[in-house]
């Protein structure tokens, strides 16, 4: 992977967190929920360093409810065009092939966990 911001290489070492090329990516979503992050070149966008910081985070906020794919930049544009992403960085559930939920940019901590939560709250 090229153009890693110091925070996405110390996300792609926590368990539960994988590069995924295009090779990778098929194989990856197969089964449960999972959070793609597209980030693009990280000069253009620096938000990229405050997302690969709140994803830890929304980790723990939702203990085991997905898995976190760190999308290859060297795939990334081929692969935005398949998952209809246009701005970066840009997190994507994913959920038995299906996009559920596409989060561009950063936003506020209250925001994710409240378009979050409905992925991973089983419905009574």
């Amino acid at each position: 992977m090229s153009e890693l911001t110091p925070g996405l290489r110390r996300l792609l070492q926590m368990s539960g967190v994988d590069a995924l090329s295009e090779t990778t990516l098929d194989g990856f979503l197969e089964g449960g929920l999972v959070a793609l992050l597209f980030t693009g070149n990280a000069a253009r966008y620096p938000e990229i360093e405050d997302l690969a910081v709140v994803m830890p985070e929304l980790m723990k906020e939702f203990p085991g409810a997905f898995r976190v794919g760190v999308i290859d930049p060297d795939a990334e544009r081929k692969l935005a065009v398949r998952f209809k992403i246009t701005v970066r960085p840009t997190l994507v559930f994913v959920k038995q092939g299906e996009v559920v939920l596409s989060l561009p940019r950063m936003r506020d901590w209250a925001a994710y966990v409240r378009e979050i939560a409905p992925l991973v709250v089983p419905t009574a």
